[in-house]
């Protein structure tokens, strides 16, 4: 049967019209590598040097009247920063002009810069000499041309700094010798911007911006995509605040080093080996060879399932929203956050609110969102491409997205299960039978490490929490965005009691023998995952003054990064926050990464002892 309208032949031909312009991008970000001009390189750490400067006070002149009220002190600061940045900006282009070797080539590839270099020289002599007028007269009839300027050299430099921190990336992983450190760095240094950010005036209602704990916390739970609050997101923060804790899910979800490759690749032309080398742990790739497609390819279901989970949000909420803007910013928050498993929430009481806790459109968008990131993208993409491919060898799924997608499917009904019966004249009294369902659906699937709920956790009774311990104990799968153990290392240690009290000396699951290095990982993973929670509830409770369930279920709430609560976050002392914030750290990045990015590696190859035998019972 023919297809309607050759639609082969169109995505064929927008395919090839989408290489043509990214060939043609490519090419037109060559003209900020200053090193194809043969620049004197003594000159080059001081060019450098002066261009991290400018930057900084591009950013500060930005953040001023964003993160501050505008004082007349702080307006008066803000011209003079605005004034070394057009000299700073001016000097910059006409020293590399002077040192070139080939002026005519840096003009010609830097016309546009040199475009607004000189009306750069027009604004400061108006500034130095405010009788002359150049910009008015040039800018006739526009309103405060001179602001619109600034404005447009700030984008400008702005988008320059982010091209060359692209450019210098694949530097920057070939350097990498362990992958681990570099991982846990790059989260550091997000959660330490986001800090920063946080405790801004221009961040919260009050305009006094969060303490450094408070700031640390949310900006550690937005990162870690936990989703525990210390202050209430929907009337704490302002619209500044909100986009911040958005864009740290957002990249805490993927990983800045993933979103920061994904954008090198746009601009140029491809990675190395070193670099593939580097990233293939980090998007969940045992092919170094793949890393490029894998990642283009998360981060592009990424997106695709946000923009599609939006819209459904949109379609589905029956909330009175004060505009379309809010209303899609509602939309886009809570997609991102559904699907980075992150659990935070523009609404007070998360989806408890009677609009939303039986809104059937909310509950299932919410719930697909939650299980797509949680199930992981080799899983994913996987299942796309058995179902695409018909080549016969490839119908087949490996055994750890069977394992995945098994073991999730039990973990879901068994827990949808539980809850039910347990909340059946509890918290869910109220509800009709088919609502009782759909709570119970979703508090089995959020309780997995995503964090909304639609009835209030803290009056749940003390069987349904352990359930949900456990649940939140195992969390999702590896390379997504959910935390935990993972469902694999769960279903690896289970399987192996299991073949171990029948007597087998080796592990067998779906047909296939599991390594023994598999199995030490998972028991591994368990006991440090156990061992991190318990040494942490020992902490709490020593600092804290609340019951130990609580405390409890906070700890493993942090370190599996979940994000749920029995209403203590608040209520907690610095301490107990710093606590929780290590352990939301840990959940995020994996106990056993952190310790083995920073352990001594010890090459056991080269001998084998005898074996002998030690008596377990």
């Amino acid at each position: 049967m023919k297809s309607p309208h050759n639609w082969k032949q169109k995505w064929i031909k927008w395919l090839r019209r989408w290489r043509n312009f990214r060939k043609k991008a490519n090419l037109s970000f060559h003209y900020l590598q200053d090193d194809i001009y043969e620049i004197d390189k003594v000159a080059h750490p001081y060019l450098r040097a002066l261009s991290v400067l400018l930057s900084l006070l591009v950013i500060a002149s930005i953040l001023i009247p964003i993160g501050f009220e505008l004082t007349p002190e702080l307006v008066y600061l803000n011209r003079q920063i605005e004034g070394w940045i057009l000299f700073g900006f001016v000097a910059s282009f006409f020293i590399r002009l002077i040192l070139t070797s080939d002026r005519k080539t840096y003009l010609r590839k830097r016309w546009f810069e040199a475009v607004v270099s000189l009306f750069s020289v027009f604004l400061l002599v108006d500034i130095g000499v405010s009788t002359i007028g150049i910009i008015d007269y040039l800018f006739k009839g526009a309103a405060h041309p001179e602001e619109l300027f600034l404005k447009f050299l700030k984008g400008y430099l702005l988008f320059v700094v982010a091209v060359k921190f692209l450019q210098y990336l694949p530097e920057l992983l070939g350097q990498q010798k362990n992958t681990g450190r570099f991982l846990i760095y790059s989260f550091l240094s997000l959660i330490a911007g986001g800090t920063f950010l946080l405790m801004l005036p221009g961040a919260t209602q009050d305009g006094l911006g969060l303490e450094f704990i408070d700031a640390l916390f949310t900006s550690t739970s937005a990162v870690c995509v936990t989703g525990l609050i210390v202050v209430d997101t929907a009337t704490h923060f302002t619209l500044f605040g909100e986009l911040v804790i958005l864009t740290l899910i957002q990249l805490g979800g993927i990983g800045i080093v993933t979103f920061a490759t994904f954008l090198f690749l746009f601009i140029s032309g491809g990675l190395g080996v070193g670099q593939m080398n580097t990233l293939k742990g980090m998007v969940g790739e045992s092919n170094a060879s793949l890393v490029t497609a894998t990642l283009k390819r998360v981060v592009g279901f990424t997106f695709l399932v946000e923009a599609i989970g939006a819209v459904g949000y949109y379609l589905s909420w029956e909330v009175s929203f004060p505009s379309h803007g809010q209303r899609i910013l509602f939309s886009i928050f809570h997609a991102i956050s559904a699907f980075c498993n992150a659990g935070f929430s523009l609404f007070t009481n998360s989806l408890a609110d009677p609009a939303n806790a039986t809104n059937l459109g909310i509950n299932i968008t919410t719930m697909i969102l939650i299980v797509l990131g949680g199930l992981g993208f080799t899983v994913i993409w996987e299942m796309i491409r058995t179902r695409t491919d018909r080549s016969r060898w490839r119908r087949r799924l490996s055994i750890h997205t069977r394992t995945v997608l098994v073991t999730t499917a039990v973990l879901i009904a068994v827990g949808t299960l539980f809850i039910l019966v347990m909340e059946w004249n509890q918290t869910l009294a109220g509800y009709s039978w088919g609502n009782k369902i759909m709570a119970s659906l979703f508090q089995s699937i959020t309780t997995r490490t995503a964090g909304f709920n639609t009835i209030d956790t803290g009056a749940i009774g003390i069987s349904a929490t352990l359930v949900m311990l456990i649940l939140m104990f195992i969390g999702g799968s590896p390379a997504s965005t959910a935390g935990g153990i993972k469902t694999t290392t769960f279903a690896v240690v289970m399987r192996s009691i299991v073949m171990t009290v029948r007597g087998y000396n080796k592990m067998e699951l779906f047909k296939r023998t599991v390594p023994n290095h598999v199995i030490f990982r998972a028991m591994t993973v368990i006991l440090l995952a156990a061992s991190c929670i318990g040494v942490s509830t020992i902490l709490l409770s020593l600092v804290e003054d609340h019951g130990f369930v609580d405390l409890f279920f906070e700890e493993v709430s942090a370190f599996a990064t979940v994000g749920l609560s029995r209403g203590i976050t608040g209520d907690l002392t610095s301490w107990g926050k710093f606590i929780i914030v290590v352990s939301m750290f840990l959940g995020r990045v994996g106990i056993l990464t952190f310790m083995a990015a920073f352990a001594t590696k010890v090459d056991t190859n080269k001998y084998k002892y005898p074996e002998e035998d030690i008596m377990v019972s």
